[in-house]
């Protein structure tokens, strides 16, 4: 059985079609993620490759469970424990996990707390993310870090897929009309946008939950476009981590991580 945690289930209408919901989310992310399913392939195989099976992996700000759901399904023995505080998403990551059972636990908690956090039951081998660190500061990113180096196995890997922008405004312009143009290609732009989905969506659920949602979240704290890459390997150093690296770019999205280890290169075996 799927282990869930504080998800306010009892503020949701019982005949929602959630499964209906979570391919509206996911048509939506596409609309706007190019190569959105290899972002995860690629997450998947590292965390594979670093760490192994019968791993246990933190997903941050894990929304619908998108990224976790390929990760359980990549790794038939791992275990996942997925962070979100959005309590209108935790539902629908419940349905989409829910067949992977036991393995899969969902928690409420704002990556912004560190006091939160530190309740987070680690230690864990493998961190990963998906397009939602960047909606944090750049304060609480740094701080971010270094909890992560504290929650991670020697050997433990981080890696998150986002929006990392150019030191150069020139090459982002030149990223940003790229991005589009693949956008264009992939035939993604019949799908509703962001705020419409968010606007049925709401609608759905009852102003209840759009209150409580609107409470949790606060104001926009990050970066729409993402830090550089350099930024990010900066802070990862300072916080201990080591083998900081770019695992797979595209354009104006990469994938970055870096591994806790006694190694200054390659990625560690686990140490249970």
């Amino acid at each position: 059985m799927l282990r869930t945690h504080a998800t306010m289930d009892a503020i949701f209408p019982s005949t929602l079609d959630w499964f209906a919901w979570l391919d509206r989310w996911d048509r939506m992310q596409e609309r706007y993620l190019v190569a959105r399913s290899e972002r995860f392939r690629v997450i998947a195989d590292v965390v594979a490759a670093c760490v192994g099976d019968g791993c246990r992996i933190v997903d941050l700000g894990c929304g619908t469970g998108s990224l976790s759901a390929v990760l359980l399904g990549r790794l038939p023995d791992a275990r996942v424990v997925g962070i979100d505080l959005d309590s209108t998403l935790l539902p629908l990551a419940e349905r989409r996990l829910e067949r992977f059972a036991s393995r899969a636990t969902l928690l409420r908690a704002d990556l912004r707390d560190p006091l939160r956090m530190e309740a987070v039951p680690g230690p864990f081998d493998a961190a990963v993310s998906a397009t939602a660190l960047h909606w944090v500061s750049a304060d609480t990113l740094s701080r971010l870090y270094r909890d992560l180096a504290g929650l991670l196995r020697p050997g433990g890997v981080f890696l998150n897929a986002d929006h990392v922008a150019s030191e150069s405004p020139v090459v982002q312009e030149h990223w940003l009309r790229e991005r589009q143009a693949m956008r264009d290609a992939e035939g993604t732009q019949g799908a509703e946008d962001w705020h419409r989905f968010w606007d049925a969506y709401l609608a759905g659920l009852g102003p209840e939950a759009g209150r409580a949602r609107a409470n949790a979240r606060g104001d926009w704290e990050g970066v729409e476009d993402g830090m550089p890459l350099a930024w990010h390997f900066d802070r990862l150093r300072a916080a201990g981590f080591t083998a900081v690296d770019c695992f797979w770019r595209c354009g104006p999205d990469a994938i970055y991580g870096a591994v806790k280890a006694q190694q200054a290169v390659g990625c560690a075996a686990r140490n249970d």
